[in-house]
């Protein structure tokens, strides 16, 4: 079972002490993964080297379960859409705090690859962590086929070892219909099954 706690710009203001203190209870429930959804990453750098990753692994100070953290670059926000039309052709942000992550207490990093721009050969940066690619979009309404998750998979092989690829969606499905992410999740299934096969 994965568990996933939001956070915010104001993580400091918002206290990794409570942070870790709903951690832990939802580790002691028999959560086995718990998952920060970190918003600001790729944006606000400065507040990244300062205190980020800091407050991140105060969240997760005395955990047994693993960790995991997904850095978005945001949907349905009309601030979030602009800042995204304002990327150009590649989306590099994630160059900023990959370094930082690898080096961190943090088990698994979760991130946004299908119909992005974020350039895969970015992966090569967290080597040797755990990684959830992001192989589904969840800003359309359409299914992928099998073989595009398997290709987005595949791409990202050439950067994260087998054993620690977790074939993910790139964000939640909230916004998505029940049928639509139904699909979507049967699709990510049976591209992942591909690549199983290939191995």
């Amino acid at each position: 079972m994965i568990a996933i706690i939001k956070a915010a710009k104001n993580w400091p203001g918002s206290s990794p002490k409570i942070l870790n203190q709903e951690a832990k209870e939802l580790e002691a429930a028999g959560v086995d993964i718990i998952q920060f959804d970190e918003p600001a990453f790729n944006v606000f750098f400065d507040e990244v080297n300062d205190w980020g990753i800091a407050t991140l692994e105060k969240a997760i100070e005395g955990l047994k379960c693993e960790t995991a953290v997904h850095i978005c670059y945001g949907y349905g926000i009309k601030a979030n859409t602009d800042w995204k039309k304002t990327l150009g052709s590649e989306w590099r942000q994630y160059e900023e705090a990959f370094p930082k992550l690898q080096k961190s207490m943090i088990d698994i990093i979760s991130l946004e690859c299908h119909n992005s721009r974020v350039p895969m050969d970015l992966l090569e940066l967290i080597r040797g962590k755990k990684v959830m690619v992001g192989a589904i979009d969840v800003a359309t309404n359409t299914i992928e086929t099998p073989e595009e998750v398997a290709n987005t998979l595949r791409q990202a092989l050439r950067f994260v070892d087998a054993d620690k690829l977790y074939p993910s969606t790139n964000c939640g499905m909230a916004p998505l219909s029940r049928r639509v992410a139904n699909g979507k999740l049967q699709a990510l299934s049976a591209g992942a099954a591909i690549i199983r096969g290939e191995l």
